[in-house]
């Protein structure tokens, strides 16, 4: 078996959980000290944690772009804290706006900090897994798979043996899923975000709307979509199901492993149909031979509340239940 199908087995049932590290693009969906909540994780089922990390904010200027170091050990030090906890990780570098809206302008930032993240967790067990850049969108789709080459090379000159995590444009999902043209590698695990269907997902979720693009989708934007349910009645279950077959297709076609990276809820949606909804992705997921991950632990599309030590325990169970 290929080290990436042996990687994604690790990976069956992860949680993200956002590092706080105090940059301002951390605030409002970070947790800031993540290694108290991963024995908790793990007792509850879950066998790796997702650590999303906002490299760019702490990344210095040209000409070194250098990473600040306290940053890079703090995550070390939860990565090794996750990993003694039995989870395995994965770290993701998540949210770079710059880049997104100008990306010749922040390659060589984003090359730079890539190369130090690949460095510093190269003596890593392979239970470790990188994600060099997640959900991809704006400016940068267009050029995306020629910016996934060089970032996969980049980890390459500094770990040829490390296995990644890689998707396609617009956010991860498999509305651009043709378009990807992943380089020549036998380590890569395919990564795809699921929220759909956006209405139901987003409903509540101001911020949301500020991403544009959504206006299609109608009903009015997060607000005015506040109260719609799914049951997973009628054509709501095919229409996930034929999602997870096509990506099954593609990754089938080229002998990946499947990591469906993200998917989540928003705690506005009814317990519920949240409920209802988490269990149909994980189950899709799992008989598809998919790894998965729920976004996230909290405070955003939360599975755990930290303030009362306390699980969703409807949504624990859709999760990781019977």
């Amino acid at each position: 078996m290929r080290a990436a199908h042996m990687a994604n087995r690790a990976l069956a049932r992860t949680i993200s959980i956002g590092v706080d590290l105090g940059a301002d693009l951390e605030r409002g969906w970070t947790v800031a000290a993540p290694d108290r909540h991963f024995a908790t994780c793990r007792e509850a089922g879950f066998t790796a944690v997702r650590l999303a990390v906002v490299w760019a904010a702490h990344t210095g200027p040209a000409p070194g772009y250098v990473v600040d170091p306290a940053a890079l050990d703090h995550v070390a030090a939860l990565a090794d804290a996750a990993l003694e906890a039995g989870l395995a990780v994965v770290v993701d570098n998540h949210l770079d706006p710059q880049l997104m809206s100008d990306p010749v302008a922040h390659r060589d930032r984003l090359l730079a900090a890539t190369r130090q993240v690949a460095t510093r967790f190269a003596s890593h067990p392979p239970n470790l897994v990188l994600e060099p850049l997640a959900e991809p969108r704006d400016a940068l789709d267009p050029v995306w798979n020629s910016y996934l080459t060089e970032l996969v090379a980049t980890v390459r000159e500094a770990d040829p043996d490390r296995t990644l995590v890689a998707g396609p444009a617009f956010y991860n999902t498999v509305l651009q899923l043709d378009a990807l043209d992943l380089p020549e590698d036998d380590n890569l695990i395919l990564t795809i975000h699921q929220y759909w269907p956006i209405p139901f997902t987003m409903q509540g979720e101001d911020w949301f709307a500020g991403n544009g693009g959504w206006e299609w989708l109608g009903g009015g934007g997060p607000n005015g979509w506040l109260g719609t349910t799914w049951t997973g009645n009628g054509g709501e279950h095919a229409e996930l199901e034929a999602g997870y077959d096509g990506v099954a297709r593609y990754a089938a076609a080229r002998d990946l492993p499947v990591f469906v990276g993200e998917f989540g809820a928003s705690n506005r949606a009814e317990p519920t149909a949240r409920a209802t909804w988490a269990r149909a992705n994980r189950c899709l997921a799992e008989q598809h031979g998919f790894a998965w991950g729920w976004w996230s632990l909290g405070p955003t599309f939360a599975a755990y509340n930290a303030t009362t030590g306390t699980w969703d325990d409807q949504l624990l169970a859709a999760l990781t239940g019977p």
